[in-house]
Parts: C-alpha cells; structure tokens; sequence
C-alpha cells in the first residue's frame, strides 16, 4: 500500500509539473503573439499566413464591390501604433489587357490585425480609383465631342465635406461621383469636388487657324466644366502631342536619339537642349511616313495601348508636346495653392482670351512652315 499511495503521489506530482510547463509554454507563446503578431491558432490552420490574409482580402473586396480582385505585394504597417496588413490589389477583369501593368488602376487595400494575430476588417481603398473612372466616364463624351476622338483623360477626384466641428474640409475616400457632385452643386458650403484633369489631345499645330481653333475648343469645355459644376476647385492641362508617338517606329527613334549628342540652344530667351537638326528631320518625316499609310482606327488603337501612368511630362510631354495651355479656377489656386489675386494664371475665364496656348520649347520635331 505504501508503495501504491507513492505512485499516486508521484503520478500527480508529475501531472501537477506537467500542467504547470504547459502553461508556461502557453503564456510564453500569447506573449510572443503580442509582440510578433504571432498567433497560436495560427499552427493548427491550413496554408501559410500570407495565403490566409490573402483569401480574407480577396473574399472582403467580393462582398465589398461585387468582384473579384488580384491581390498581391502583401505586407505589414503600423499607423500610429496600430498594426495592419497592407495589399495592392486591382480587379481581375483588367489581366490580359493595359490596365493590368498600369499602376493608375490599383489601389491599396487594408486589414486590421487583431490580437494573436488574428485578421480583422478590411478596407478595400478602390473607391480612389473607381472615383476616377467615374469622373472620367461623366465627361469622355463632351471631351470626344470637342477635341475628337484621338484624346486621353486622366484625372484625380477628391471629394471634401465639412466638419461641423472644426470647419476644415476633410477628405473622403468615397466613390459615386455624379451624386458626389449633385451634392457639392447643391449644398457647396458643406461638399466639394476637386478636380485635376489632364487631356492628352494627339494632333499637332500646324497653322494659325488650328491655334486658333484649338483655344475655342478649350474655352468651350470650361464653359461646359462650368455648367456641370466642375470648375469651382479646377487644375486642367490640355496637351497638344504629336501623333507621331502612335507610329510603330516611334519607340525605336525614341531609343536612339538619346545617343546623339544634343545640342544647347536659346529659344525664346531660354537656354535648352535638342537633338541635332538633322536626325530631328530625319526622325520627323520617317514617323510622318508611317503616320500618312495609317488609318484613324489604327491610331485609336495604339493611341488606346498607352498606359495612364505614362502620361506625364518625362514619359510623354517633354519633347512631343506641340502646344499646352493650363487652366485653374481661382478658388484652388486660392485654396490650395495660397495664391493671391496678382497671380497671373487668376482667370474667370469669360471669354476666349483667356485661353493661352504655349508652345513648348522643348519639342523635337521639325514640320514644314516651321510653325
């Protein structure tokens, strides 16, 4: 009997000790989950951690907007002590075509990360891009419908609204542009729509009467931003570029004029650098060759293959830009650039001319009539 009541009090001893390291063990692990986002649930799940978060991602964003999106590049932020996971993620109907590689049409998408490393709610931040498209969407026919068909739009839309409180005009990341912008027409005091807007027009300037056209052409969409209410808090940029970048040989010269060596020059009081003359002509009429055998569809179509992130001064505007006129509304010029009323570009833009067209000095191509 002694023996048997040692066993037992071993036998419980040993469970006791048993107990006592498993709990170390499992306080040690909820501590290391605290501090590494490391979660014990995690070692009985399924699949790796990323391949989780992903899913999550992906079935919020479904329930979300109703479609299914790439997610990828996830990783981990902390904002203010609060930790997140982050992704980039774009719908999966934009795989296979331009939009796919075009960082103009993806968005970062968030998710709250809960105690022990588990996954909390998400927010899909699409609607910065999906504001876009609609704002673009809202005006493409009375772009087209002025400046032709051979036109890009690219944008960004920021919808204010007022805080009661303080009277600072907060920005949210909302989507549904046209009741957006019924509500800012509406009640402007309390909503706002700001509006950068950049319109890539491909076709030159090759006489006075074009200029003279193409200003009318630009005083007659602001009268029209006006009318929609869209010119209260305006930045716009028509571009003129030369239709010469849609000819199949345009990237080739493009490679090869870096290799030449430019020449400074003083154009208009200012000291800039161009490649020589002579490869400038060549280059000109071998892309006007190729242009003169092409059809407007076809130009639509590589018109159409340029990505939006592309439509920037360095990519597109430095030296195929013809002509460029800028136009801004006074109230974001005074808003949100502090300029006062002695800057130049304050305009009500009343009447024609108003509209300045420039000639960019930067351009490389040589046409006939030097104009």
């Amino acid at each position: 009997m002694p023996d048997k009541e040692k066993q037992s009090n071993n036998s419980k001893y040993f469970n006791k000790k048993s107990i006592t390291i498993t709990a170390v063990i499992l306080l040690f692990m909820i501590i290391l989950s605290s501090t590494t986002q490391f979660s014990i649930i995690e070692l009985f799940r399924p699949g790796t951690k990323i391949e989780r978060v992903r899913k999550k991602f992906k079935e919020s964003l479904y329930e979300q907007y109703g479609k299914e999106f790439v997610v990828y590049g996830i990783g981990t932020r902390t904002y203010n002590d609060r930790k997140m996971w982050e992704a980039q993620i774009y719908p999966k109907e934009y795989v296979g075509t331009p939009k796919e590689d075009d960082p103009y049409y993806k968005a970062t998408a968030g998710m709250d990360i809960k105690p022990f490393g588990g996954l909390g709610s998400v927010g899909g931040g699409w609607e910065n891009v999906q504001i876009k498209i609609e704002a673009e969407k809202y005006i493409e026919s009375k772009v087209k419908e002025i400046f032709g068909k051979k036109v890009l739009i690219k944008s960004e839309v920021k919808y204010k609204r007022k805080d009661e409180e303080n009277e600072y005009f907060g920005w949210k990341i909302v989507s549904g542009f046209d009741s957006l912008l019924t509500k800012a027409n509406q009640n402007p005091n309390k909503h706002r729509i700001e509006l950068q807007l950049y319109l890539y027009i491909f076709d030159r300037i090759d006489s006075k009467q074009e200029k003279e056209k193409r200003r009318k052409d630009i005083f007659e969409f602001v009268q029209y931003l006006k009318k929609e209410g869209l010119f209260r808090y305006l930045e716009m940029g028509v571009y003129l570029i030369d239709e010469r970048v849609l000819a199949p040989s345009y990237e080739e010269y493009i490679d090869k004029i870096y290799n030449q060596k430019w020449i400074e020059k003083e154009i208009s009081g200012e000291s800039i650098e161009l490649p020589p003359k002579d490869f400038r002509k060549k280059m000109s009429q071998a892309l006007q060759s190729e242009i003169d055998t092409m059809n407007k569809k076809q130009l639509i179509e590589n018109m159409n293959k340029i990505k939006k992130c592309e439509l920037t001064y360095e990519d597109l505007r430095k030296e195929n830009n013809h002509y460029f006129s800028v136009v801004y509304s006074k109230k974001m010029l005074k808003d949100y650039y502090g300029a006062n009323e002695s800057n130049k570009l304050m305009k009500d833009y009343e009447n024609i001319e108003n509209v300045v067209l420039t000639n960019n000095l930067e351009y490389i191509y040589i046409n006939q009539g030097g104009y």
